[in-house]
């Protein structure tokens, strides 16, 4: 067992592809992999649910799987049947015997966790990647005045579950200061969700030569995805567009690229794997991100750490990560002739100032090194309490760790040795606390892939 038993509970997880799955595993397999237990609860992949050990990024993990159901119109986002979580996730908590509750946010299994933990006196922990108006409106299919009453019962909800947390965290400032102003006298800490910089050492040198826009993203309407291609029309013929992720707005982006008589300059890219998003990553000249409601943004993040220029949206949270005319630049929201004009612009820029540019983004996203956040949340498990908007801080806390502690946790990180392998289910667990019921020679899903394509061998 490890140092401290920690519950990461959340309503989407690997392999689902976006921010909140991406941090959530990010975080589960750092900390198992400095020795923590570390236990999932999520919404199964596919008619398989149950507890399985599964491998992320080549870590095992003890994943606790709820059956769940597919989003009317959302065929990429699944949710769990609230009816009588809080009794099942009460039997799951009682037998893990976590030391931390983390929720990913106050929705569905996160609400009912932080209840669980409230009656259980475990330390809660709330870190917040949604924005209730934002899912609201792109989600439901729903009148106005639907969906206002909606959100507002979405932002009570987020009241009640964020004050009963003993620390409340953001991935930005800027999501802090919205959490704080929509819930009065609650303290946000602001934390970044983290890059692994490591995984993208390797990535070639971004060349305006290769003449290629990136996109990495759900391909969702909140994305705004339409405006980049909109935007490539007023770009030069020799300049191509390529789209990674999937989503509701998939065979409508599509046919937009046909209506736009751009279809041979778009290329779209849907269930790659980790390896194969770097790859793309690496063929590319900039990334754009057209969102209008990014808390931070992991792909942006994911492609500052690749060292490329970014031009995005001058909205929410991404003007803390793109600085205009060092990094890249902002432009103005769902404007398709500033987005080109500002791609454009990159293009032109002379090989000494695109150079510098690509250099700044990789700098920035040093400010948000993974090793960091994981320090930040270790120090919170710990008890302690981070200073106001200390973003990615390892300092400023009102406690530290002892000696002992910190040498204590060198020791094991040292000795703590985990088999890496493909990503996949490599046993199911009959019980919480990891009897084997059955192994699998080499049953397994693509953590990169939604598990509804399983692979037998």
């Amino acid at each position: 067992m490890g140092s401290k038993t920690i519950v990461i509970a959340c309503d989407t997880f690997a392999p689902d592809r976006n921010g909140t799955a991406t941090f959530a595993k990010n975080l589960a397999c750092s900390l198992q992999q400095s020795d923590y237990d570390v236990h999932v609860i999520a919404p199964a992949t596919s008619k398989f649910y149950g507890t399985f050990r599964e491998k992320h990024d080549g870590v095992p993990l003890i994943v606790h799987r709820l059956k769940s159901y597919r989003l009317p119109f959302q065929p990429t986002q699944r949710f769990v049947n609230p009816i009588g979580l809080t009794k099942k996730l009460a039997g799951l908590v009682s037998a893990i015997n976590p030391d931390v509750v983390h929720i990913q946010s106050h929705i569905n299994i996160g609400h009912h966790a932080s209840v669980v933990a409230n009656q259980k006196k475990i330390r809660l922990i709330a870190t917040n990647h949604l924005d209730a108006e934002n899912l609201v409106e792109n989600v439901l299919l729903a009148p106005s005045f639907v969906k206002r009453f909606l959100a507002n019962l979405l932002i009570r909800d987020a009241a009640r579950v964020f004050k009963s947390a003993d620390v409340v965290v953001a991935t930005s400032l800027r999501s802090a200061q919205m959490m704080e102003a929509i819930v009065p006298k609650l303290d946000v800490f602001a934390i970044s969700g983290g890059v692994r910089l490591d995984a993208y050492a390797a990535v070639s040198k971004a060349k305006q030569s290769n003449r290629v826009v990136t996109y990495l993203g759900r391909l969702d309407r909140e994305k705004h995805v339409y405006v980049a291609l909109e935007a490539l029309t007023r770009l030069p013929n020799n300049i191509d567009l390529e789209i990674i992720g999937s989503g509701a707005q998939q065979d409508e982006l599509l046919e937009l690229a046909r209506e736009l008589k751009v279809s041979s300059r778009v290329r779209f890219y849907h269930d790659l794997s980790d390896a194969e998003v770097i790859k793309r990553l690496g063929n590319s000249s900039v990334f754009v991100m057209p969102s209008t409601q990014e808390l931070q943004s992991m792909a942006t993040l994911e492609a500052m750490a690749a060292g490329r220029p970014v031009v995005a949206a001058n909205s929410m949270a991404l003007p803390n990560l793109v600085q205009d005319g060092v990094n890249g630049f902002l432009f103005k929201p769902d404007s398709p002739s500033d987005l080109a004009l500002k791609l454009q612009t990159v293009f032109d820029l002379d090989v000494s100032t695109f150079e510098s540019f690509c250099n700044a983004s990789k700098a920035k996203a040093s400010e948000h090194d993974l090793a960091k956040t994981i320090t930040s949340y270790e120090q919170i498990y710990d008890g302690l309490t981070p200073t106001k908007n200390s973003l990615n801080s390892d300092e400023g806390y009102k406690a530290e760790p002892s000696v002992g502690a910190l040498l204590g946790k060198m020791v094991r990180r040292s000795s703590k040795s985990i088999s890496l392998g493909a990503n996949g289910v490599i046993e199911r667990l009959d019980g919480v606390r990891g009897v084997v019921s059955e192994t699998f020679d080499d049953v397994r899903f693509n953590i990169e892939k939604r598990s509804r394509k399983v692979a037998k061998k």
